[in-house]
């Protein structure tokens, strides 16, 4: 196995870390499920809300150990991807062994609810509201490349208002 989880440098609590030295674009893991979440099996008591995926179509997952303590930060290591319902987390760029992994929880998310970031990163948002076009349009452009394809597939016409606007910006200069 690539990762371990221990406490987290970044939060109270735990946190992913790898066991070796992985290389950029290098599969990292693949989210486990543990069960569906509906209304008829809601979340436990000892289940976590933060636990819990989204898959495009609504449904929702409770991730299994050990990718469940995945945590955000503003300049992430990795990325999550996804093909036929299944999440893949993927590096960005070469992480040393004994890194924690980080994705940013407001990729591949619309109208979701407001929180505070507590991740240190230089790059460090402050507040989120968990939605992709809510980011700085640089933050957006940086991005893109990181977007889910079902993300980019639904969202393709606010996407592509954001590159002309930004495109017609630059040539008004």
């Amino acid at each position: 196995m690539k990762v371990r989880v221990a406490n987290s440098r970044f939060l109270k609590g735990l946190g992913v870390f790898t066991t070796k030295d992985l290389n950029k674009c290098e599969v990292i893991a693949k989210l486990e499920y543990v069960r569906e979440v509906t209304k008829e099996q809601p979340l436990a008591e000892n289940e976590k809300y933060e636990h819990q995926t989204y898959l495009p179509d609504g449904r929702i997952f409770l991730v299994a150990e050990p990718m469940r303590y995945t945590n955000h930060s503003c300049s992430p290591n990795s990325y999550l991807y996804s093909v036929e319902e299944q999440y893949f987390i993927i590096a960005k760029h070469q992480i040393a062994e004994g890194t924690e992994i980080t994705i940013d929880y407001e990729l591949n998310a619309v109208d979701g609810d407001t929180w505070e970031c507590l991740c240190r990163s230089d790059k460090c948002r402050g507040l989120h509201k968990w939605d992709f076009f809510s980011l700085p349009v640089s933050v957006i452009l940086e991005n893109l490349p990181y977007l889910d394809p079902w993300f980019e597939k639904e969202h393709q016409k606010r996407i592509r208002r954001i590159l002309e606007k930004n495109l017609n910006a630059e040539t008004a200069e």
